[in-house]
């Protein structure tokens, strides 16, 4: 995930969170001018228009067949006259319909990851049917116009400094030549010729400016004087990126409202839909090793493995 596009999911985040403190509702659409009006504890009541926004706590009365719509948490709600609402428990249960939703959707993708992980066979066929689905879930992997496939786990943005860059095998006579560049760069950030297919480096050490693009590139001479590469796999560095996630995750009541020991697992749902892939694969690495590692831990990994384009790296978890 771009440093720019966490930034900005961030900035969204804590406006929604500004948003919910002071429990805003935008009154969208009113279908008659003088069916609908708020008021407070002690004060008057006032007509209230399309556009205009209201908050808890507080009411809204509709008259009699006056349907008006709003938005509260980008949920969009509609009301309908005679009626009074009270805004603060127009919220709450709102919120408590969008929560059970989401966990739904947390839930399902559990029972998913643990479908299909347990043979070589399985796996394969879970593979061949994500590409085939999703195309690995990032533009450019398990791409045929790419003659080398890299993990879609080493795009985007990198939270963790110490990084070992992976790629499918291909016959390399010349041996791989990688490189890492930020764009508009006269010269790489680090370039490597070697006959491994990886390489490992401390992003600290390098210059590598985090907050300004770059990208990451094998390629591999053939006998032919061909070149087979990877695409040009974007990516940036920026280490406080995981501390502002987790603070965030601390104060969603989603993750409050689950047991310690499910906690984690929703904290990795979590990375993964925020786009941080890097710091996924290494909480899902250091569950597998720990005391307290179990079956679904490691299905879990294994299906995670699968999303990201790495069935290599997923059959060796395979016993």
């Amino acid at each position: 995930m771009r440093n720019k596009w966490l930034f900005l999911i961030l900035l969204t985040c804590g406006v929604a969170g500004l948003t919910a403190q002071q429990d805003l509702f935008i009154v969208l659409d009113v279908s008659s001018g003088n069916g609908l009006t708020y008021s407070q504890e002690g004060g008057n009541e006032r007509r209230v228009f399309a556009g205009t926004t209201v908050k808890a706590p507080g009411r809204l009365r509709l008259l009699q067949g006056v349907v008006a719509t709003v938005v509260f948490e980008d949920t969009r709600t509609t009301l309908t006259g005679p009626a009074m609402y009270d805004l603060e428990q127009l919220g709450a249960d709102i919120r408590s319909q969008n929560s059970s939703t989401f966990l739904s959707r947390f839930w399902s993708f559990i029972s998913n990851a643990i479908k299909d992980t347990d043979t070589p066979q399985q796996v394969e066929q879970s593979h061949r049917r994500y590409l085939t689905n999703a195309r690995a879930g990032v533009s450019g992997f398990g791409s045929p116009s790419y003659g080398i496939e890299a993990p879609g786990y080493l795009t985007g943005l990198l939270t963790h400094p110490e990084v070992t860059f992976r790629w499918d095998s291909v016959a390399h006579p010349s041996g791989y030549h990688f490189e890492l560049r930020q764009e508009g760069a006269a010269r790489p950030i680090l370039a490597a010729t070697l006959s491994d297919e990886q390489l490992t480096t401390d992003l600290r050490q390098l210059r590598f400016e985090g907050k300004t693009p770059a990208y990451w590139q094998v390629s591999a001479l053939q006998a032919d004087s061909s070149w087979l590469k990877t695409a040009r796999i974007p990516v940036y560095f920026d280490q406080e990126a995981l501390q502002i996630f987790d603070a965030q995750l601390e104060a969603d009541d989603d993750f409050q409202s689950l047991s310690e020991a499910i906690q984690p697992i929703y904290r990795l749902y979590e990375l993964e839909e925020a786009g941080l892939f890097q710091a996924a694969y290494h909480t899902y690495a250091a569950q597998l090793q720990s005391d307290t590692a179990s079956a679904v831990d490691r299905q879990l990994f294994i299906s995670f493995l699968l999303r990201m384009n790495a069935l290599e790296e997923a059959q060796t978890l395979i016993k």
